[in-house]
């Protein structure tokens, strides 16, 4: 693993280069700092951290943005825990349901892919897409997942995600619930250490019927 104790040319700890195309995408790029210093300090020379080595104590004015899922097989992503300020962003507590079941149609393929890679490579994500809220709020969103062992030793991994800046768009009618990426806008994809698709093959799989539903 790279040294904490280097820096690159931009200033940043030289363990967080790879990380870098995403930080500069971030509209929250020091709390996204502080949360993959966390990250990596607990993952140290292996290619995953534990959940038991993750300091909850540092995490402690994440947690609130922070989600734990599980892909068990494909088309399967169960929330395993969700926090506060994502249950109150979403209007419910999803954790047991599958994450999938709350998107359009034209995004699950993609999200089921990015979220396999994650769990099975593992590599990472960090992608801006849009949301819909039930308040009636769209905003536009941040989020970044990373694998986690649940202590298997193996995966497919568990997929911690941190979910930063929420920026509102528009406002519009209430609704029956959150419909979570109605708008895929940009983001790059992390290698861990065992390789990871580029982004291109991330954005092949968005079907041409996404433009006629106003999401491209």
């Amino acid at each position: 693993m790279l040294d904490h104790n280097h820096s690159t040319q931009t200033g940043k700890p030289s363990s967080l280069a790879r990380y870098e195309a995403a930080i500069e995408l971030s509209d929250a790029p020091d709390r996204l700092v502080q949360f993959l210093e966390i990250y990596e300090e607990a993952r140290g020379d292996r290619l995953v951290p534990t959940r038991a080595d993750l300091s909850f104590r540092r995490l402690a004015r994440l947690l609130p943005d922070i989600t734990i899922m599980e892909r068990s097989k494909p088309g399967s992503v169960v929330y395993r825990l969700m926090g506060t300020a994502v249950v109150e962003r979403i209007g419910a507590d999803l954790t047991g349901h599958n994450y999938l079941n709350y998107l359009t149609e034209t995004e699950r393929a993609r999200n089921d892919f990015g979220m396999a890679i994650v769990a099975e490579i593992p590599c990472g994500t960090y992608s801006i897409y849009d949301n819909q809220y039930a308040s009636g709020v769209c905003s536009q969103n941040e989020s970044l997942m990373l694998p986690i062992d649940n202590g298997a030793g193996e995966g497919p991994y568990q997929i911690l995600g941190m979910h930063l800046a929420q920026n509102p768009l528009h406002y519009g009618e209430e609704r029956d619930q959150t419909v979570i990426g109605i708008k895929w806008r940009k983001g790059v994809v992390i290698d861990l250490g065992r390789g990871a698709p580029d982004q291109a093959a991330m954005e092949a799989l968005k079907p041409p019927l996404a433009q006629n539903e106003g999401v491209n």
